[in-house]
């Protein structure tokens, strides 16, 4: 876009000044806040004293058990997350797009888990989940009563059912996404590679997966993100139980500031999800593009 003359450079500055404004007053502000907070020791009660305590908020985050426990279970989930979201998505997104029939029905299902607040999904599970919930009485009925147990009471399933959930939530988002990008690329390229002889596996990984990489590495940076945040679906299932094992920093966060009133410490930890949310953003944009380069 060319801009000529300091006229178009102001009604260009004026269609971006709303976004800027909301930008500075939701974003960056609350950053700023979050620092400053993050080096003092306050309750969060207004016109309690604030007392500057330097980086021992960070120190004392570091040291807690409980914190290096929900840094394993994100990454953990951010894992399993990328290891599943985008594959499947990518899946169903291509088994749609033959266009067989009832496939408009197929891809109302998958996205509609997609419709729903995470609040509301995890409070369905929970009640699949729980003791005398519908998944046990599946398998009462059908002779596994063996296999039935609290899963969000036992430790070692509770992560692995808040991980699966996460999943099962996620996959209709990056469906649709994959499908829109799976419209641009011209049939022609499908109908060229028939003739040659290729087989539909060597479409899919010749074809498809290359021309889809721009979306693909999208998906990929966008799950980490949405991972990293992730907070409704612990504290609506398990509310960090058993015994903390399932809490991630950001359920703890929500504790130390709300539930504790350490908001300097609720605060660090904060400032902590954001970088680790950055540098896992930055570093997987970085592989990918090196791998291609490579290629």
């Amino acid at each position: 876009m060319n801009v000529k003359t300091n006229r178009d450079k102001s009604k260009i500055f004026l269609f971006t000044l709303p976004a800027l404004v909301i930008y500075i007053l939701f974003l960056i502000i609350p950053m700023i806040g979050a620092l400053y907070f993050s080096v003092v020791n306050w309750n969060g009660i207004k016109g309690a004293p604030l007392n500057f305590v330097g980086l021992e908020n960070y120190l004392n985050v570091f040291k807690d058990k409980d914190f290096l426990i929900s840094l394993k279970n994100m990454f953990g989930m951010v894992f399993f997350s990328v290891l599943f979201h985008t594959p499947i998505a990518l899946l169903l997104a291509v088994a749609i797009n033959t266009k067989f029939r009832g496939h408009r029905f197929f891809k109302v299902i998958y996205f509609v888990p997609t419709i729903f607040p995470l609040t509301a999904i995890g409070l369905l599970w929970y009640f699949i989940f729980m003791p005398n919930g519908s998944l046990n009485s599946l398998l009462e009925f059908i002779g596994l009563a063996d296999l039935a147990k609290g899963w969000l009471i036992d430790s070692s399933t509770a992560m692995g059912a808040i991980i699966f959930v996460n999943i099962w939530a996620g996959v209709g988002y990056y469906m649709v996404i994959l499908l829109a990008g799976l419209t641009t690329i011209p049939e022609e390229v499908y109908e060229a590679a028939e003739m040659d002889g290729a087989s539909s596996v060597q479409k899919f990984f010749h074809i498809t997966v290359p021309m889809l990489k721009p979306i693909i590495t999208l998906c990929i940076l966008m799950d980490i993100i949405g991972t990293v945040k992730v907070f409704d679906l612990i504290f609506v299932m398990t509310e960090g139980g058993p015994n903390g094992l399932t809490n991630l920093p950001t359920t703890l966060m929500y504790y130390e500031a709300f539930r504790y009133n350490n908001y300097g410490v609720g605060s660090a930890l904060g400032v902590i999800i954001f970088v680790i949310a950055l540098v896992l953003t930055i570093g997987s944009e970085a592989l990918m593009n090196r791998k291609e380069k490579n290629q």
